[in-house]
């Protein structure tokens, strides 16, 4: 599951900096970010919760288009453009974009959806299906629930 983790922390903590922030910068775009993160926490978390509970193991690759087009959905609810890209014989791609007039810079993300076969063994839970806890396992890490609001 940390593949997964990473996965979605990555996509949608930078796109919804990225389309907080757009025409902003510095300070204004973290500020911007944070009051962000603040007014949707509990709306970003379960968000966060459905992407991690897709499979994403990088053989299945009707699991990796479901990733795909979920994750499309993800961008162009940010006002991205999107599309998924697939060329014979590998694995989809997903590309999307998000233009800001005037801008003088660009700034690429990259982040992979595809994982690695699990064994189900070696997980304190079932894989793909996330949890929160108190604190690290290591350190007899309880689990918790998923807030509901705010």
């Amino acid at each position: 599951m940390m593949m997964s983790l990473a996965r979605a922390w990555l996509i949608g903590g930078l796109l919804c900096i990225a389309s907080e922030a757009r025409a902003q910068s510095g300070a204004e775009a973290r500020a911007a970010a944070r009051r962000h993160r603040e007014a949707n926490e509990a709306k970003i978390l379960r968000e966060f919760s459905t992407l991690l509970s897709m499979p994403n193991v990088a053989s299945n690759h009707a699991d990796i288009r479901r990733n795909a087009v979920h994750l499309m959905t993800m961008l162009r609810q940010r006002g991205a453009t999107a599309q998924i890209l697939e060329v014979p014989d590998a694995p989809v791609s997903v590309f999307g974009e998000i233009r800001a007039p005037g801008a003088t810079r660009t700034i690429v993300l990259y982040a992979h959806f595809d994982g690695q076969p699990v064994d189900p063994r070696q997980w304190q839970g079932a894989p793909f299906t996330p949890v929160l806890r108190d604190k690290a396992l290591f350190q007899g890490g309880k689990d918790i629930p998923f807030p509901t609001n705010g």
